[in-house]
Parts: structure tokens; sequence; C-alpha cells
């Protein structure tokens, strides 16, 4: 079954079929909670095709992007782009096997879906903490939402792995932390940049505790005090 507090956030949804689908899946892995960011869809309509789950619609949360990730702890964007180079920080996948041990690092998580024609944007995956996709071919990498949704359900509540909870401010202070290191190092300013990201998804996917990340935090900043300490130095003499 789904680790507790995971909740569906479909993101501008148009068709009322996907929305009705994604509806019923909400009820069949007893979801906690469906987000609607900025529906497009008519909803009276999606209700129909929820068949016994249109109570779902019914309590569903229209709501802001913002606001979702304000009431999670944790924001998994699903994307069948996958990045086309290293640097593309935001785009690099973790395995959907591993996303049952992730969502139960967070009292409460949020399985992010894109519009039904063109997914999410690059600043909308930037605000999430995890990224995954669904292995496909790759002639045609992109699936219906409502496909999408009961095969990633399906592969989070597969699993058994129980990790420690995690919250977004820790994973925030590590990245930080990161990044301030990177700068200090004299790393290309848009490399030192991009720690952001690449901290704030090392942190979400390790197992580490708050009190853990927070020890390493503190080493991080440390260590870039002394360097900009000694740069200072030699910089006078």
């Amino acid at each position: 079954m789904l680790p507790r507090g995971v909740s569906v956030t479909m993101v501008e949804p148009r068709g009322p079929v996907n929305v009705g689908h994604v509806a019923r899946l909400v009820k069949n892995f007893g979801v906690g909670r469906l987000y609607l960011v900025n529906p497009i869809a008519d909803l009276s309509v999606a209700s129909i095709y929820a068949s016994h789950a249109s109570e779902v619609l019914d309590r569903a949360v229209v709501t802001t992007f913002e606001k979702v990730r304000e009431e999670n702890e944790l924001l998994v964007a699903t994307t069948a782009v996958r990045a086309s180079k290293r640097s593309n920080v935001i785009r690099r996948m973790v395995s959907t096997d591993r996303l049952h041990g992730i969502l139960s690092s967070a009292s409460t998580s949020s399985l992010i879906f894109g519009r039904d024609t063109t997914g999410l944007t690059n600043e909308e995956i930037r605000m999430c903490d995890v990224t995954t996709t669904i292995d496909t071919g790759q002639r045609y990498r992109s699936l219906n939402i409502g496909h999408a949704a009961a095969i990633t359900l399906y592969l989070a509540s597969r699993g058994t792995e129980s990790r420690p909870l995690q919250g977004r401010r820790a994973r925030e202070v590590f990245a930080k932390s990161l990044s301030e290191l990177a700068a200090a190092s004299k790393m290309a300013e848009h490399k030192a940049d991009s720690m952001m990201e690449v901290g704030k998804r090392i942190a979400a996917t390790s197992e580490m505790t708050d009190a853990q990340l927070n020890v390493l935090s503190g080493v991080l900043r440390k260590a870039a005090a002394v360097i900009e300490t000694t740069q200072s130095r030699g910089s006078k003499t």
C-alpha cells in the first residue's frame, strides 16, 4: 500500500476523461487528497468518468502550485522528458522502484502530473524535490495522464521500504550550504548555482534524517568559512 500522507496533483488538466479516471484511481489506491491546479476541464463531466469515485472530485482541492508545495513536505514530479545534458539536474530521474521509500520519508507528499499536452514546465519541476519517469519505448515516450497515474500509483504502492522522516527545511539548508561551499571554492558561477538543485535532490533521495542533514550542513558551512578566510588572508599579503 502507499505510504501515509500521499496525495495526487493534476496541473491544469484539460480532459474531463483523464480527470475522472484519476479520481477513480485516487479512490482505488486510498490516496488522501486530490489537488487540481487551475483545472480547465469541466468537473461535472469528469464526475461521469469517475464512476463510483465522483465524491473524490467533490472533495478535490482546487488550488495553485505554490499552495500544493506549501502543504506538502515532498513533491515528486512526473515527466516523459529526460535530461539531454548532464547539467540538466532537475530532469535527472529516480527509478520508480524507489518511489515507495522516498514517499515514506515525508509526512505529506504529492505525486505531480502535468498538463495533458505539454506536461510540467521546467520551473514547476524545479519546485519539486524529486523527478521520476516511467520507462517506455523510445519512439513515443509520453503516456496518457490516466495511464501514467495508474502505473505510478501501482509502483509506488508496491514497496515495503520505510525511511526516517525528513523535512524540506533540512533539505534546503543542506542544499544552500553545498552551494555556498561551491561558490567559496571558486567554482564557475553557473555550476555553483546548480548545486542548490543537486543538493536538494541528493538529500531527498538519501536516507538521512533531519539531524544528519543538519550536521553535514554545519560541516559544509564551516569548510566554506575556512576557505573564504584563507582566501581573504592571501589577498592581503
